[in-house]
């Protein structure tokens, strides 16, 4: 991995409401950093953009073979993506917890884009190895065997094909630690990461990774230009979910989803469900 330069940033005071789910413009921010660099903020240090020496072509080649659909993330943000490796209970909707449909309709790709997490982790901890042993040992210790993506420290991801995201902080992650974001561009222009706190825009590369906590730093997308119709951006972020702390072994999650399905049909029914 190539050298880094350093940055030392000071938040500015900003009105996040008058940011939160509007559309990011290049106006936001006045340096836009194309170089790998770190960012410290009161001699912490907040993100880092780096180029990674690996091969990243067939995660590349993945994210264009497999089918993306759109809809609404937590907050209403509109999205294109796809999500991957273990989803948490969804009380109103899937009770359970679970690996995500891309492992059944497209499991060679979903193989290749879980797999990957393990690169993101490597360089996570090259970059930020105290981070990244605090995030390791918050997986190790809260999440089952049954929901871990191999030596990852992470626990899912989601994958977003040409989404002009609106600012937004990131929800549900583990607090105080990174995701990492690989990014994909072919033939468009624009879609920069602008970080309005920091007065900074990122141009995020092609095949280039950006670790920071969503959680903490409030970011968007500037417009993306298609210069034809075969132009994409995606963008690989790779996090950790706190419901997946609640996550029982498999098996007993099935046992548990089972007797809850049974108890709510029997009082339906009237009846006293056999849960046994």
């Amino acid at each position: 991995m190539a050298a880094v330069m350093r940055i030392d940033g000071t938040r500015r005071k900003l009105d996040l409401k008058a940011y939160k789910n509007r559309h990011a413009v290049e106006a936001d921010y006045e340096t836009l950093i194309d170089e790998p660099f770190s960012l410290y903020e009161d001699g912490k240090l907040a993100l880092s953009y780096v180029i990674p020496e690996d091969n990243l072509e067939p995660l590349r080649l993945a994210c264009k073979t497999i089918k993306y659909t759109t809809n609404f993330r937590q907050g209403g943000l509109k999205t294109t993506s796809r999500v991957f490796g273990y989803e948490p209970r969804k009380v109103l909707r899937k009770d359970y917890c679970s690996v995500t449909s891309l492992s059944r309709e497209f499991p060679k790709q979903n193989s290749i884009i879980v797999k990957a997490a393990s690169m993101v982790g490597r360089n996570y901890q090259k970059v930020n190895p105290d981070l990244y042993a605090k995030h390791k040992a918050e997986t190790e210790a809260k999440v089952g065997e049954d929901w871990k993506i191999y030596d990852a420290p992470f626990t899912s991801g989601i994958i977003n094909e040409n989404n002009p995201l609106k600012y937004h902080f990131d929800s549900g992650n583990y607090r105080n630690v990174w995701s990492g974001m690989v990014v994909f561009k072919e033939g468009i222009t624009g879609g920069y990461l602008s970080l309005p706190e920091f007065n900074i825009g990122i141009t995020l590369r092609d095949k280039s990774i950006l670790y920071f906590d969503g959680q903490g730093i409030l970011h968007g997308v500037t417009p993306i230009q298609r210069l034809s119709e075969y132009s994409k951006r995606y963008s690989i972020v790779y996090y950790s979910l706190k419901g997946i702390w609640k996550c029982l072994p498999l098996n007993d999650e099935i046992i548990r989803i089972r007797r809850i399905r049974s108890e709510r049909e029997a009082k339906r029914a009237g009846i006293k469900a056999d849960v046994h």
